[in-house]
C-alpha cells in the first residue's frame, strides 16, 4: 500500500532472533502473512528469514494440510501439486528448493533443514496426528512452534496432545456410526487410491480457550515479530500442561458452537 513502509527479509530475520528463535533448533511454523504488513518478496522473503535465523544446521517445518477427503469434494492428494491451504506462507513453503513434503493425505507437512526427512518420510502408514506421525516425531525431537501473526486456534499440535492424553472421544469422527474417514491421494503410478483415516482430528474452534492456562503454565510466550502479534511454545512443555489438563478435563479444547459437525457428539461421550 502507498505510503506503508516496507518489510524486508533482514528485519524478519532481525526480529525472529530478538523473538528468541535460534540456529540449529528445530522450529514448527503456523503463519498469517497479512499479519507482517507489506513484506517485499512476499511469502517467500519471509520463508527464507526463517531458514536465515535457523540455518541449515536447524529444521523448519509447516503445515501443508490439504483435508483431501472425497466427502469434502476435495481431489485427490498430489503431494507435487496440491496446495496447502493452511495459509500463503504454507502454501509457497512446500515448492521451494530443498523442502520435503510428507505424503499424508489430510494433515500433509512440509519440512527443511537437517531433520526435513525424518519429519516428512514414511508417515503414511500413521495417523494425521497421532503416534509416529511428523507432529509426533517433532514433539520428540523437542522442537518448538512459533504462531506467526496467529494464535492457538491454529496450533495443530493440540491435537497430538488429545492423541497422548488418549480423550476418550478420539474414535468419533464426522460420519456418524463410524470410528474412521475414507481420504484419498494419488500413489507414485498415478492411481487415485483410497486411505483409511482414524484418530480424526476434529474442530479446532475452541482451543483458544487453553490460552490463559497455557499463559499461567509458563508454557505460552507473547512476542512480537515486525508487525505480527505471536506466540512462541515449546512443544515439550505443551504436552506436558495439556495432557495433565486434558486427563482432568477432557472436553477443555471442545468448541462450545451449537452446530459443530463434531464437538457436541465428542461431548456427549465424555
Amino acid at each position: 500500500m502507498m505510503g506503508e513502509r516496507a518489510v524486508t527479509r533482514e528485519m524478519i530475520a532481525d526480529a525472529l532472533r530478538e523473538a528468541g528463535i535460534r540456529a540449529g533448533e528445530s522450529l514448527a511454523v503456523h503463519s498469517s502473512l497479512k499479519s507482517l504488513g507489506f513484506v517485499e518478496g512476499g511469502a517467500e522473503a519471509a520463508i527464507c528469514a526463517l531458514q536465515d535465523v535457523l540455518t541449515p544446521e536447524g529444521t523448519l517445518m509447516m503445515p501443508t494440510h490439504t483435508y483431501s477427503l472425497p466427502m469434502w469434494g476435495k481431489e485427490p492428494y498430489n503431494k507435487t501439486k496440491s496446495p496447502s491451504l493452511v495459509g500463503k506462507i504454507t502454501d509457497v513453503f512446500w515448492r521451494m528448493p530443498d523442502v520435503l513434503r510428507s505424503d499424508h493425505p489430510s494433515h500433509s507437512v512440509a519440512a527443511w533443514g537437517k531433520r526435513a526427512e525424518e519429519f516428512t518420510k514414511d508417515t503414511l502408514p500413521y495417523p494425521p496426528i497421532g503416534l509416529n506421525s511428523a507432529w509426533h516425531r517433532f514433539y520428540s525431537a523437542g522442537g518448538r512452534i512459533l504462531m506467526l501473526g496467529t494464535n492457538q486456534g491454529t496450533n495443530t499440535s493440540l491435537h497430538l496432545c488429545e492423541v497422548l492424553a488418549d480423550v476418550p472421544y478420539l474414535n468419533v469422527v464426522f460420519t456418524p456410526g463410524r470410528d474412521y474417514e475414507v481420504a484419498h491421494r494419488i500413489n507414485e503410478r498415478g492411481e487415485v487410491k483410497e486411505f483409511i483415516l482414524r484418530q480424526v482430528p476434529g474442530c479446532s474452534r475452541g482451543f483458544r480457550k487453553c490460552e490463559p492456562y497455557l499463559r499461567e503454565s509458563n508454557v505460552l510466550k507473547d512476542v512480537i515479530v515486525v508487525n505480527a502479534q505471536s506466540q512462541l511454545l515449546d512443544i515439550s512443555s505443551l504436552v506436558e500442561v495439556m495432557v495433565r489438563k486434558l486427563k482432568e478435563d477432557p472436553g477443555f479444547i471442545l468448541c462450545e458452537i451449537p452446530d459443530c459437525g463434531i464437538c457436541q457428539r465428542r461431548r456427549r461421550i465424555i
